[in-house]
Parts: C-alpha cells; structure tokens; sequence
C-alpha cells in the first residue's frame, strides 16, 4: 500500500512537472511570437517608408521624362511640318510641268493622229483598185487550173473507164472458163457419185441373198464398193467407167461398215463443191446489185442462206479482196469482177 501511494505521488509531482514545463514553453512562445510580431510591424513601417520614397522618386523621374519628350515630340512636329510644306511646294511644281509636257504631248499626237488619218485614206481609196485587179488576175488563174484540172480529170476517168472495160472483159471470160471447168468438175464428181452409190445398191444385194437367201436366183456377186476419187488437177476432167465386180468369197464382213465409212467424204466433198461456189457467186452477185452495201442479215434474207453459209462466202470474197467491210456493211471493192 506504501508502494503504490509513492508511485501516485511520485506520477502526481511528474505529471506537474510536465504541465509547469508545458506552460513555460507556452509562455516562451508566447513571447517570441510577439517579438516576431513587433520586428515585422518595425521591418513593415520601414519598408512602407522605402516605397513611398522610391514612388515619389520614380514619379518625379517620370513626369521630367514625359515633359522632355513632348518638347522632343513638338520639335520633330514642327520640322515634319516643314518639310511636308516644302516636299508640297515641289510636288506641286513638278505637277505643273507634267501638265504642261502632257499637253504639249497630246497636241503632238493629235497631229500625228491627222497626218495617219490622211494616209490611211489614201492607202484605202487605193485598195479597191488593187483588190479589183488582184481579183480578176486570180479568178483568170483559177478558171485556167479549173479547165486543165477538169480536162486530167476527164482523160483518167476516160482511161479508167477503158481499163476496167478490159479487166472485165477478161475477167468476165476468166470467170466463164472457171464456171465450165467447175461445172464440169461437178459433173464428173456426180458421175462418180453415181456410179459409187450403185456399187453400194449391188454389195448390199449381194450381201443380202449371201446372208439370208432367196429363192431367186442369185445373181453375179459384186466386190466390196469402192471409194470414189475426186480430184481437181484437170478442168475437163471426164468420168471413170464402171468398175468390175469382184467373187463374193473376196468380201470381209466389215466390207460394209468400209463402205458407209467412205460414203461421208464424198458426200461431204460434193455438197461443199455443190453449195459453196453458188452461194458465193449468189452473194457477189447480190452485193454488185447493190452498190451501197448490205449487211448480214440482208443477206441471209434476201438469199435465204443460214448464219454459217453467209458468213463462209463472205469470208472467201473478202480474202479474195473482192469486196470490203466497212462498219458491219459489206459492199463490193472497186475494180472487182468475180
């Protein structure tokens, strides 16, 4: 119990101990703030007093540089003024004389413009004349280049005229030996056509009473058919004789399939032979008719050929250089006989 009544009082003297400490250091801070507080008022006053010295010093300073310059300002004024006055008097005296050298300048021109005037109407009332001459002399040049230009013309055209006469002729007299040597080359090719197809009627037959028999009596056996050769070396080709049937005991049984086989080329060469030169002589013919041209479709109507046939004989006459196309318009070429 004494223990703890020491320590008690022991924290009781320390704790006042703090608080004396504590308002000591209160009242030290205290005073230094207020000693703080009076050196700044001082430094404060003595600054105020500093700046009013300097303001009025500076203003003094200022209204002495202020008053120099408006007196400089005046002076420069006044020398301004005298100088625009004098820079006046002589813009005014260098206007005069401007004035006065314009005007003798317009009375110079005025009197070149007379003397101008005077020759241009002289060079004008003499261009009439000369214009008049000038004309006849080159209408007079113009009808002598205009009758010797008509009489060259007349003699080519006249000369023209007698060498197509002659091309023609002689293409005409071309064109009438090749329809006959065509007409007997297609003869021929028919003969031998004909003569094919019989041989064809009589293997068939053979073939027929070979195979199935027949009461009938049986007739002389006939080879395998023969393909029929067509060539176009000679014009006045003539047609071959028939040939000779051969034993039956001869004939393959693809005999007939050899046969239909060699049937297509022929028949195939004599429609081309047959169809191609008429159609394009037609079209030729048909384009001759009309000298301003015709175009396809005119021409499949009018001969009433297909797309295909059209444009083959189309195609031949224009490597011929027969005839020419010209924006989907065929016409016939200058100078060109078929």
């Amino acid at each position: 119990m004494t223990t703890v009544a020491a320590l008690r009082n022991e924290w009781e003297a320390a704790r006042k101990a703090r608080q004396q400490a504590v308002i000591q250091r209160r009242a030290a801070v205290l005073e230094d703030l207020n000693h703080c507080q009076q050196v700044r008022e001082q430094e404060a006053a003595v600054t105020r007093q500093t700046l009013a010295d300097n303001y009025a010093s500076i203003q003094a300073e200022t209204s002495l540089y202020l008053t120099q310059i408006e007196q400089q300002r005046r002076t420069i004024a006044k020398q301004t003024v005298a100088q625009l006055e004098a820079f006046t008097a002589e813009l005014r005296e260098a206007v005069a004389e401007l004035r006065a050298a314009n005007r003798d300048a317009m009375i110079d021109v005025a009197e070149r413009v007379a003397e101008l005037k005077q020759v241009t109407q002289e060079v004008l009332a003499g261009h009439p004349r000369d214009r008049a001459v000038m004309r006849n002399r080159q209408q007079q040049t113009l009808a002598e280049y205009v009758a010797e230009l008509e009489a060259t013309v007349a003699d080519y055209l006249l000369e023209i005229a007698e060498n197509r006469q002659a091309l023609a002729v002689v293409d005409q007299a071309q064109r009438h030996r090749d329809r006959e040597a065509l007409t007997e080359e297609v003869a021929a090719m028919r003969d031998d056509f004909a003569i094919y197809r019989q041989q064809l009627r009589d293997f068939r037959d053979h073939l027929r009473q070979s195979i199935w028999g027949d009461a009938v009596p049986i007739a002389q056996p006939s080879g395998p058919p023969q393909a029929a050769s067509s060539t176009r070396q000679s014009a006045t080709r003539k047609p071959r004789a028939k040939a000779q049937p051969t034993p039956a005991s001869e004939a393959q049984p693809s005999a007939s399939a050899n046969g239909t086989q060699a049937t297509a080329p022929v028949a195939k060469k004599l429609a081309s032979s047959q169809a191609a030169i008429p159609t394009e002589e037609a079209v030729f013919d048909y384009l001759q008719a009309h000298q301003d041209g015709a175009r396809l479709t005119e021409i499949e109507s009018t001969l009433g050929i297909n797309r295909f046939q059209a444009v083959d004989a189309l195609r031949s006459l224009i490597q011929k250089e027969l005839i020419i196309q010209k924006d989907r318009t065929y016409r016939i070429q200058e100078e060109a006989v078929l």
